[in-house]
């Protein structure tokens, strides 16, 4: 009985060291079906660190699906690659921890962005579509999707740079990323970006009534890649693409297509903050706050039923994360009402309520 035991643990063993040998990039772990982004109320201090408080217990995801050539692996001494993604309602932001491992660097930057043939050097790849329709989104105007094709001067390492081109056919999208910042540690490259998410009546001219209002339950496809350029330690003249991995797996079939189509982007969840142990339904119950009217026009109000006794502050913020106005009260007794003027142009807005350690959100839709 042992012997055949131990012989079936050992046919079990060589038949799962036999697959992960021989295993396609659809068996192999990619991101999550679909990644539940977990909302933040702090941004990251944009160090390439990492170790900010928006970050802690976010699960990574994985970065090591062979596009090119389609049907191989990558082995971790070559490149490993994985990233965090979290989201704002405040500032209306995605925000992203990505870090590469790579043995080989290959620079792509150069300060005017005319770099020819960028996609034969390292640098990653964010495709997003706002609202998870798919389609083409090529040569698309408005787009529908967009391939952010980003690149940097690698530093030295134990330094940082926040200096990047951000290149898809030839239009300069460094303005959808308020904030960016490269960290050089060895072999390791870790960066931290912020989102702004635009949907699909974008065009160059009008980006801020394109910009998408984030919120609790949205869906977004996202894909992560990273073109890996390892011709340079055989000989620095050399450049070319010698493998694109993405963080979803692809069909043979489309093994290329996510610049060009939104069909095979993963998808992710924006999912309501749980602030100090203090989920939003609780937290919004024991407040017992209102906003009214809702839309509103000339004015709106709000009113504040609860224990709460102290400082209130009223923050109304616009769909860029903007902030319109602030405005400290202090709270003396269980009923509380406050009457505000509504900002001036029509739009989405949110409006923060933060008493004490406790914060509430409200959408509130202004009509002129």
């Amino acid at each position: 009985m042992k012997i055949i035991l131990h012989s079936l643990i050992c046919f079990l063993f060589l038949f799962v060291g036999t697959k992960q040998l021989t295993a396609s990039p659809l068996d192999l772990l990619a991101q999550d079906d679909t990644v539940m982004v977990a909302e933040i109320l702090y941004p990251p201090a944009y160090d390439g660190v990492g170790d900010d408080d928006c970050w802690q217990g976010k699960t990574w995801q994985s970065i090591d699906q062979v596009w090119i050539p389609w049907g191989t692996t990558m082995n971790s001494g070559d490149f490993s690659g994985r990233y965090k993604v979290v989201w704002s309602r405040v500032e209306n932001l995605l925000y992203f921890l990505l870090e590469i491992t790579d043995d080989v660097e290959s620079d792509a930057y150069v300060p005017d962005g005319s770099t020819a043939d960028i996609y034969n050097f390292d640098m990653f790849e964010v495709f997003i579509d706002e609202d998870k329709s798919g389609g083409p989104h090529v040569y698309q105007t408005p787009e529908n999707a967009f391939a952010y094709h980003t690149f940097t001067k690698f530093p030295e390492s134990g330094q940082t740079t926040s200096t990047f081109i951000c290149d898809d056919m030839g239009s300069d999208y460094r303005s959808h990323f308020p904030d960016f910042v490269l960290r050089k540690d060895g072999n390791v490259a870790t960066w931290e970006f912020s989102l702004i998410v635009y949907n699909d009546t974008y065009t160059p001219s009008n980006p801020e009534d394109a910009m998408s209002l984030l919120a609790d339950g949205k869906i977004i496809g996202l894909s992560l890649a990273y073109n890996d350029d390892d011709e340079p330690e055989i000989d620095p003249a050399l450049t070319q693409r010698d493998n694109f991995i993405g963080s979803v797996a692809v069909t043979e079939e489309h093994y290329n297509d996510h610049w060009m189509i939104a069909d095979d982007f993963g998808t992710i969840r924006l999912i309501e903050g749980d602030f100090d142990g203090l989920n939003t339904p609780a937290r919004n119950e024991a407040l017992s706050v209102s906003v009214f009217p809702n839309p509103a026009s000339g004015n709106f109000n709000l009113k504040m039923e609860n224990d709460y006794l102290g400082e209130v502050i009223v923050r109304v913020i616009d769909a860029s994360g903007r902030e319109i106005s602030t405005r400290t009260e202090s709270k003396t007794s269980r009923m509380h009402a406050e009457r505000h003027t509504a900002p001036d142009q029509a739009g989405l807005y949110v409006v923060q309520v933060i008493c004490g350690q406790q914060v509430f959100t409200e959408i509130l839709r202004v009509t002129k």
